[in-house]
């Protein structure tokens, strides 16, 4: 695929996610203070705005609230596949040192919702997450992935299995550890990426272990690498963050070692609570992916 502007297109969750973090200790059967924050979120919306940073993106998803709709970045642009509007919003818990402990997802009505459209795309990468029918996605899959490059972005270890008959259309897949075994039924990343590997050989893989390691997978070659040290303030986005700019630099064809870097860098750069708001910015990411070590 040539490389060119506003090639991303997202089909997938948009809606308020909830970010609750305790001030104390949590107590059993009492009323715990927290501090709370609201943005807009879903994983497909969290790639979507990474890479909106830097160009355009089109986003397909369930018809979202005039109040969100405000709030979108208009270099994402909005396109709904049902007539319906929904309530729908996750909600994370994390204790008084920001490590993640409870994630709570009122998000049934996208795998509920019937009818929906599956746009016509050419020429494009589209990124899904995995929140819509096992249904929906696999025939969505199969019929895009002929004349567009597939991504997904796996978003719960519950939902991991939607994908398990179409790896073989999929051309780059980002997971975490849990969804990796979940999906492979192994018994360790490596394991679970050389699984992945046999039945779909042209596959990237990105796998994530939380502060430990990434594991990349290109070409039947494997590569293991090492975030740099910082402490964590809020790991939810950060794996999104690390395939936004992942994508990015992909479609641009950087060289396979920028891109590793950098995009670790970005995951670890949003995991010690900071972001991207601006391309000037990225000078940030690229100080920081100093401290990445590709093995």
């Amino acid at each position: 695929m040539a490389k060119s502007e506003n090639i991303f297109v997202c089909i997938g969750a948009i809606h308020y996610d909830y970010l609750l973090n305790l001030k104390k200790n949590i107590i059993n059967y009492r009323t715990n203070p927290i501090i709370h924050k609201k943005k807009i979120g879903g994983g497909a919306y969290n790639v979507a705005e990474i890479i909106s940073i830097f160009e355009k993106i089109k986003f397909y998803s369930l018809k979202i609230s005039k109040e969100i709709k405000k709030e979108i970045s208009n270099r994402i642009i909005f396109k709904q596949i049902n007539k319906k509007s929904s309530n729908r919003y996750y909600i994370a818990l994390s204790d008084k040192n920001n490590k993640f402990l409870l994630g709570l997802a009122n998000t049934d009505v996208y795998e509920k919702s019937k009818y929906l459209k599956i746009p016509k795309i050419y020429n494009k990468f589209i990124i899904f997450d995995l929140n819509f029918s096992k249904y929906y996605l696999e025939t969505a899959i199969i019929k895009l992935s002929m004349k567009n490059k597939i991504i997904v972005c796996a978003t719960s270890v519950h939902k991991i299995n939607k994908i398990k008959k179409v790896i073989k259309y999929i051309d780059i897949i980002f997971l975490n550890k849990a969804e990796l075994i979940k999906l492979t039924n192994a018994k360790d990343i490596l394991n679970g990426v050389k699984r992945i590997l046999k039945i779909n050989n042209n596959i990237k893989i990105i796998a994530t272990n939380s502060k430990n390691n990434v594991i990349y997978a290109s070409n039947k070659k494997i590569i293991k690498i090492k975030p740099p040290k910082i402490k964590i303030k809020n790991e939810n986005g950060a794996g999104d963050a690390l395939a936004g700019i992942m994508l990015f630099l992909l479609s641009k064809g950087y060289a396979e070692n920028y891109i590793l870097k950098y995009s670790v860098a970005c995951g670890s750069y949003y995991a010690s609570g900071k972001k991207l708001n601006t391309k000037k910015e990225f000078i940030k990411i690229k100080n920081f992916s100093k401290k990445v070590v590709v093995k």
